[in-house]
């Protein structure tokens, strides 16, 4: 009877397996209409139905697992003006995490609010589900497509620095790809990274989902899923999924989220920098800010250990950790912590990581016929990118008006964190407008 049961979770598995890695890839996009509002690459998975087995609930996180800063000011609050109490404020964010990581979200997340007043590093749920492992602020998680920031400031450093300019064509850099590809000789770097070239979405082609799955091997035993950790060559890369697909639009007329796009500037990066792109990372990003836990997964050794990566539910919930998506590269390979996307949110909107202030301008200023940076999604009231790659969503957050980072990672794939980060700040918001 047990091994009918392990039979039938393993076929339920590979049946969800397959519906996933049709809309997975923390470098995937759903079709969108060419001018709508800019999404991250990410299409939500199906709702799972049917009866899910009961695990055991994640153990609140310890008060020690959550820090906060009160505010300082130069000016004295009268005594009968209300003030937000910050040790209130922490509890009711941990409560909220720790309702979403106990119903259907399991198993974990984290949570880091960096504002001038405020500070909050929190966890919630599970890293481990085997070892009943509790999640904690510091652990490492993939990050999907937020890799598109890191590729976007190196170019735009570059450029500071005059080895190439953003009207650069793509032929420049790149002559023999540029002539495999529509439009390939008129295609700037800067529509590249607008998402302006009409260029075919990698993740988009036939074959592209299927290669991976095939390539896949599952666990009968333990359910788990692996993908061998393989340096991949973006060149075969394009010409297996791009070369021979039309454009979808003539460049610079209208917006499309294409991973193509950040593939190729990563090859642009390696032909320009005259380096392996992960030592262009380390050498533009990561040694100027002190960041110390990110890398660039299957082309680096680990910096950090990674949390457990999972998706489904229930009895049906596979730990993907081994599944290596490296084919993401530039536009979403990147393994980091919740401490080093702070640094790095801070490090990039505070100015630090350019030396023109023009930089930050350009980069955060709508791309004709969109309202997407330059590797950045414009919303109303902030400035973002999320990720979304197989077992892993995060999200990370800068809020102008409260000059505000917010980073909030998860180790299940079908947690939403775009959604579900609105809630969680919202009893931060009070003492955050106050400092405006």
């Amino acid at each position: 009877m047990k091994q009918h049961n392990r039979n039938q979770m393993t076929k339920r598995l590979i049946f969800t397996l397959g519906l996933i890695m049709l809309l997975l890839i923390g470098c995937s996009s759903p079709p969108e209409k060419p001018q709508a509002e800019p999404t991250d690459a990410a299409t939500e998975l199906p709702a799972e139905t049917g009866e899910t087995a009961v695990q055991d609930e994640p153990q609140p996180m310890p008060t020690e697992y959550a820090t906060e800063t009160p505010a300082e000011t130069d000016n004295t609050v009268a005594e009968d003006e209300p003030q937000v109490a910050i040790t209130d404020v922490t509890a009711q964010i941990q409560t909220k995490m720790d309702e979403l990581t106990a119903e259907e979200l399991l198993p974990g997340m984290v949570l880091w609010i960096d504002a001038p007043t405020y500070q909050f590093e929190g966890a919630s749920g599970l890293a481990n589900i085997a070892t009943d492992s509790p999640m904690l602020p510091d652990g490492g998680f993939r990050i999907g497509s937020i890799t598109k920031m890191f590729t976007a400031v190196v170019i735009l450093q570059m450029a500071e620095d005059g080895v190439l300019t953003l009207d650069d064509p793509l032929a420049l850099w790149l002559p023999e790809v540029a002539g495999e590809l529509p439009h390939g000789d008129g295609i700037t770097l800067r529509q590249l990274l607008a998402h302006t070239s009409g260029l075919f979405n990698v993740v988009e082609h036939e074959a592209y989902y299927p290669d991976i799955f095939t390539q896949m091997v599952v666990d009968e035993t333990t359910g788990n899923v692996s993908l061998d950790c393989v340096q991949r060559d973006p060149n075969d890369t394009l010409a297996r999924y791009v070369f021979g697909k039309d454009a979808q639009f003539e460049p610079g007329t209208q917006w499309r989220y294409s991973n193509t796009n950040y593939t190729l500037l990563g090859m642009i990066i390696e032909e320009a920098a005259g380096m392996p792109l992960a030592e262009a990372y380390d050498t533009y990003i990561y040694q100027p800010l002190g960041m110390t836990s990110t890398f660039l997964d299957c082309y680096e050794e680990p910096r950090t250990d990674t949390v457990h990566g999972y998706t489904g539910s229930g009895e049906a919930m596979a730990d993907l950790t081994e599944l290596h998506e490296s084919v993401g590269w530039s536009a979403g390979g990147l393994v980091s912590t919740a401490l080093d996307l702070v640094t790095f949110g801070r490090g990039l909107f505070d100015g630090a990581l350019f030396d023109n202030p023009e930089s930050l301008a350009v980069m955060t200023t709508p791309a004709p016929n969109s309202t997407n940076g330059l590797g950045i999604m414009l919303q109303a009231d902030n400035m973002r990118h999320a990720g979304y790659i197989a077992g892993f969503r995060s999200v990370l957050t800068y809020i102008p008006k409260s000059d505000t980072i917010v980073v909030m990672l998860y180790n299940n794939d079908g947690a939403d964190p775009e959604l579900n980060l609105a809630d969680v700040m919202e009893p931060a918001l009070p003492m955050l407008d106050e400092a405006e």
